[in-house]
């Protein structure tokens, strides 16, 4: 809250000061204002994580200027799932509306969460398509999240609540900047696995959120359109730019390392629910096995393993190569890792 202080900055400041009390000092923070967004954010049921909070999305904390703080209403839980980005055009053709939904809809089915930013035209239509099939669904905003925006979308917003969250680094009663929207779209990304991009122009704000992608290490997608249609062009640069097409969702699950779990034996279903408790590593090192340790379903990266284990990067990175040959885990982009599933019955895992 305090003027020219942004993430990057604040970073910086972090670093050479050592706490937040301290750069509070240094800064003369508006502290009795920060107090008030508090008390305000309780009332209205509003969540607020720090990067240091345990529940701050581990994909988010590892890009390069992570938001020091995130505004969140709905679950916070819906954040730590697997997760995936649509983004497009405001100005969506029908063709393009369509298959936003659904290839939401597909995904949100197989326990993927569908990130957006509400957005009208494919933002829209991809937030709608997870909440059809029950699924869970994040909208970012470039506004604070007591701040509709688009108003018009007033009653998508509280579906994505019931069953998701909305999310803003933004703190309350923050209007709507043109400025606010790039910084919105690299959450967006930064929160994926992978970026689709479902139509947009060269410089619209899709393109900006799959540039954001590429530079955080995350996959991109694209969907080819009409050659006839301006909002094809984006789309159809970055897959000469070499990102991947698109036509269906096992494309996205192949080039995510993502499988279909539709049937699994009674046993494996009897694991413990995606932790590694329960699990038989004793034919591992004993440096293998502290890694397995820190490791669940949930995306880690590679530094904050080498700080949990004490192990040095260049180890960590070796073992994590053995580990993911005896298929004890799996790499993500952005260099993240996870365990090897083995305990639901349905949904998406890791091969």
């Amino acid at each position: 809250m305090v003027e020219g202080v942004g993430p990057v900055k604040l970073k910086k400041l972090l670093e050479q000061h050592g706490s937040i009390v301290e750069v509070c000092q240094v800064l003369n923070a508006p502290l009795e204002k920060s107090l008030q967004v508090i008390d305000e954010a309780a009332r209205d049921n509003i969540k607020i994580l720090s990067r240091e909070d345990e529940n701050y999305p581990e994909l988010l904390k590892n890009i390069y200027d992570p938001p020091p703080v995130l505004f969140i209403k709905g679950e916070v839980a819906s954040l730590a799932g697997t997760t995936i980005a649509i983004v497009g055009t405001r100005q969506a053709s029908r063709y393009g509306k369509e298959i936003a939904q659904k290839f939401a809809f597909e995904l949100a089915s197989l326990g993927l969460t569908v990130v957006s930013g509400l957005a009208l035209g494919i933002d829209t239509a991809a937030h709608q398509g997870a909440l059809e099939a029950k699924g869970k669904t994040i909208a970012v905003f470039g506004c604070g999240v007591d701040y509709i925006y688009p108003p018009s979308n007033r009653d998508l917003a509280r579906e994505i609540e019931s069953s998701g969250a909305l999310v803003s680094e933004f703190p309350l009663g923050t209007g709507v900047e043109k400025g606010h929207f790039p910084r919105r779209n690299r959450i967006i990304s930064g929160l994926s696995l992978g970026t689709i991009v479902v139509e947009g122009h060269y410089d619209s704000g899709a393109m900006i959120t799959a540039k954001f992608a590429l530079d955080q290490g995350r996959e991109v997608f694209a969907v080819p359109g009409n050659i006839e249609l301006d909002q094809s062009k984006g789309p159809h640069w970055l897959i000469k730019q070499g990102a991947k097409l698109v036509e269906t969702v096992d494309d996205i699950l192949e080039e995510l390392n993502l499988v279909r779990q539709e049937k699994m034996s009674n046993d494996r279903c009897s694991a413990s629910g995606g932790s590694n408790e329960g699990r038989d590593y004793s034919n591992l090192s004993l440096d293998e096995q502290k890694i397995v340790k820190t490791l669940s379903l949930e995306p880690r990266h590679i530094d904050d393993i080498a700080q949990a284990t004490s192990l040095s990067t260049p180890q960590v990175s070796s073992l994590l190569m053995m580990l993911e040959v005896k298929k004890i885990l799996r790499q993500l982009p952005g260099k993240m890792f996870v365990l090897y599933p083995n305990t639901k019955n349905f949904g998406v895992g890791v091969y």
